[in-house]
């Protein structure tokens, strides 16, 4: 309807007719408007809510300081933080662009082309990709039989820890274990982009001359935007450093805010880790005694499938009700679904929708 079509279908009309017929517009407008549901996403990897505001204000104040210069390539200060908080060297921390790129770097570098690469799987999703890049072989694995896998032809082990997509835990104990079961020439990568939300007593140091650790400030940090990471190197492994390393370094407020996170961001992450917990107790206490299940565990992520349902059944009535997971294809199992937990009302919703299945 054009602009002079509106009021003119108004001219042959009372003033109380044209009142009322203004009210049950406005009235089916507003019906229409509260029938709409809005989209939830249950399927991003990212934390809901932004960074703590100091987190912020830091990279800005560097950005704002700086911006025509180059940032320091060899984040020699964030590296002194990272070293202090893990009781370690600063010459045994990398920085470079998150963890996914640190893992690219570190399968590239080490000696796995030609050969296989355990993975614990389910792992991250995009591992078998970049095991691919670097020339080697993917073999997934149960993580409880990585130790019996192991064989002439491995060249690495990649453990997540805690896992994406199921948010398992593997002891620290059976860690250092597998570690001192590795043969002379491999070497285990651990995905710790999720450590943040691991039980702090659950952390610890692992000395081996072949473990490398690879972290995230996306996750607990809810710094994904920033995209930062650090590796911790055992000692002595100066080449794999120096392989591990970006051209040209870490963006200056990146390696602000990541800093201000080290030093003072320990109690924003342990209000996400308490909040991911609190929310995975709600949607299992939920589901209890229905067909629909995940496994324990820690972080943001839960892994879940039903007795009667495949995946993309559970993802479709899921979408038709516009609450969007992750199905379990990209991991390679169609029983399954990834779901990002979020806040308590997301989590009602999910419940909700989840209880008419």
């Amino acid at each position: 309807m054009g602009f002079l079509d509106y009021y003119r279908q108004f001219e042959d009309l009372a003033p109380d007719e044209v009142s009322r017929r203004l009210r049950e517009r406005r009235d089916a407008e507003r019906s229409r408007r509260l029938a709409e549901v809005p989209p939830l996403d249950l399927a991003g990897a990212g934390w809901h809510e932004p960074p703590h505001a100091e987190v912020v204000n830091a990279a800005t104040f560097a950005l704002r300081r700086a911006v025509n210069a180059y940032p320091d390539p060899t984040a020699a200060a964030l590296r002194e933080a990272v070293a202090a908080a893990q009781g370690t060297e600063p010459e045994r921390v990398v920085v470079s662009h998150g963890a996914g790129e640190l893992l690219r770097a570190a399968l590239r570098a080490l000696p796995v082309r030609g050969g296989d690469v355990l993975l614990a799987w389910p792992g991250w999703a995009r591992l078998p990709a970049l095991v691919h890049e670097a020339g080697g072989t993917p073999r997934p694995a149960d993580p409880g039989a990585l130790r019996g896998a192991l064989d002439e032809r491995t060249r690495a082990v990649v453990l997540c820890r805690p896992a994406d997509p199921t948010g398992a835990l593997a002891p620290l104990d059976g860690v250092r274990a597998l570690a001192q079961a590795l043969p002379d020439t491999v070497w285990l990568i651990l995905d710790e982009a999720l450590a943040g939300f691991e039980p702090p007593a659950a952390d610890g140091p692992l000395e081996h001359p072949r473990v490398l650790r690879v972290r995230s400030f996306s996750k607990a940090h809810a710094m994904a935007g920033f995209r930062i990471g650090y590796a911790l190197l055992p000692e002595g492994a100066d080449d794999l450093a120096a392989a591990l390393g970006p051209a040209g370094g870490v963006s200056a407020p990146a390696l602000a805010g990541a800093q201000w996170a080290v030093e003072n961001g320990g109690g924003a992450v342990a209000r996400r880790r308490a909040a991911a917990a609190r929310e995975r107790e709600r949607l299992a206490a939920a589901l209890a005694g229905t067909p629909l299940a995940f496994p324990a565990g820690h972080g943001p992520y839960v892994w879940l499938s039903s007795a009667e349902h495949d995946g993309r059944a559970l993802a479709e009535h899921l979408a038709a009700r516009r609450i969007y997971v992750a199905p379990g294809g990209a991991w390679g199992d169609a029983r399954h679904v990834r779901i990002t937990l979020r806040a308590a009302a997301a989590t009602d919703r999910l419940v909700a929708a989840l209880a008419e299945l």
